[in-house]
């Protein structure tokens, strides 16, 4: 209860932030084209602002893979809507059903899109990882319901909280129609239920959040974030076979985009552990430390960068207990 609490009041104080690089943006998910990345992949990259009225909660990168009699679904989006508008976009490329859904973690923009997947096909099963499902279902997922209902100002009604029902420790190999894919969990990174799926005849790999485009890591719910573990994963697999990776926000490309959120992570790492040792509160580090990542202040969320120094300060000050 103490985390969904604190998640509602950590959210509810950025709701008011415009992430500069989309100013622009189209308006909400049917606005976007589904591009498409690999033999296999097909995304949707979505806008970075945060939920609002004219968005109507879309944020993500919703996807699908192709496979021979089906379409699988990585992270349908923040509502029924957005759920059902990713549907018709598939259609344009593929007239199979959805054989199974994939969700990579519990913050609400990447899954309250599986009410309208399942209006469509009810027994399609969505698969997370175990402690996602545990978050959703002991109070977790109506908050995120209730969070983006007041962030769009009621533009999600009649979205449900549809959670997943399969879970996944991570390590697993999962054979859908014909597509292989593997599971991967490295411990606590974005959330402590992570699930990073790896399109192995594609060597595409979903980060879901631990690695995103020109985005400030772990800065709208660093409270949820093991910033270490978050290096960790992106390290672990940048030695994996993938070529493309497709972040839950901002362009798929190359080794070039989760290297580049490596990078930042590692260089925050140093410069806030360079003034915890000087004897600094993370108070008093706060404008040292931004001079030191000035390099990175075109990226979105970098106006929350005083919170992100915070959690990591929290981080370094236990491993120094």
């Amino acid at each position: 209860m103490l985390r969904s609490v604190t998640l509602v009041l950590v959210l509810s104080a950025v709701t008011s932030v415009a992430l500069a690089h989309d100013s622009q943006a189209p308006s909400s998910i049917e606005h976007y084209p589904l591009d498409r990345v690999s033999q296999r992949i097909h995304v949707v990259h979505g806008t970075h602002q945060l939920p609002n009225p004219t968005n109507r909660g879309f944020m993500n990168n919703p996807a699908a893979i192709l496979t021979k009699s089906g379409v699988i679904i990585v992270d349908p989006g923040s509502s029924a809507e957005i759920g059902k508008q990713l549907l018709k976009k598939i259609r344009k490329v593929s007239d199979k059903p959805v054989i199974a859904v994939f969700n990579t973690h519990v913050h609400g923009d990447h899954w309250l899109g599986n009410h309208g997947i399942r209006d469509l096909y009810p027994k399609v099963p969505i698969y997370a990882h175990e402690r996602m499902i545990e978050r959703v279902n002991t109070g977790e997922g109506e908050n995120w319901l209730k969070l983006f209902m007041g962030m769009t100002k009621g533009a999600i009604s009649g979205t449900k909280v549809v959670g997943p029902n399969i879970g996944l420790k991570g390590g697993e190999t999962l054979t859908l129609d014909g597509v292989t894919l593997r599971i991967h969990h490295t411990g606590h990174a974005h959330t402590d239920g992570d699930l990073m799926i790896e399109v192995v005849d594609d060597k595409g790999l979903f980060f879901g959040d631990i690695a995103n485009t020109k985005q400030v890591p772990n800065s709208v719910v660093p409270h949820d974030a093991n910033f270490k573990g978050t290096i960790a994963a992106i390290k672990t697999m940048l030695n994996g076979p993938a070529t493309l990776f497709i972040p839950g926000h901002g362009r798929s490309g190359g080794r070039e985009m989760p290297e580049a959120s490596l990078r930042f992570l590692e260089e925050l790492y140093v410069s806030v552990t360079k003034y915890y040792k000087q004897g600094l509160a993370d108070y008093e580090m706060k404008d040292k430390v931004i001079h030191d990542m000035a390099k990175y202040e075109n990226w979105d969320n970098f106006n929350e960068m005083g919170r992100v120094i915070s959690f990591v300060y929290r981080e370094i000050e236990k491993e120094n207990f």
